[in-house]
């Protein structure tokens, strides 16, 4: 079994309210008897959903839950060192990343793992190392 890292986007399909949509169809050939993971700046971004939508305590029980059946990747020292490759990459590029979003590509980088993606931010970058797999503009 290999991993594979979500960005927040596609962890979000996850939800039981999504199951049986086109588009969480077709992320889950890639996820099936793979070991998914997440970015601790994907699980910040889940945290900061509730926060925005004034989640209830059941609510928010239910958000731990959900992200404690993923691999959460922290940070390390080295992470920090490839987020200002990739940060500089996308620089040189003329597509700087936000912050964030460079913390989650960084990861899959660092950990030389593919990265499901339904943002548009990540799609058709030059950065070495970032394998992205997404079906932004096939599926809405």
């Amino acid at each position: 079994m290999s991993v594979v890292l979500l960005d927040t986007t596609v962890a979000s399909l996850l939800h039981p309210k999504k199951k049986g949509t086109e588009i969480r169809e077709k992320y889950a050939i890639h996820m099936k008897d793979q070991t998914l993971a997440l970015s601790f700046q994907s699980v910040a971004e889940l945290w900061q959903w509730s926060e925005a939508n004034g989640w209830e305590e059941k609510s928010r029980q239910m958000l731990d839950i959900f992200i404690r059946r993923f691999l959460v990747i922290p940070y390390d020292y080295e992470l920090a060192q490839v987020w200002a490759n990739v940060m500089e990459q996308s620089r040189k590029e003329g597509r700087r990343f936000e912050a964030g979003d460079c913390w989650i590509a960084s990861t899959a980088v660092h950990r030389n793992i593919p990265l499901l993606t339904h943002d548009r931010d990540f799609v058709g970058r030059a950065v070495i190392g970032l394998n992205v797999i997404t079906y932004v503009g096939e599926v809405t």
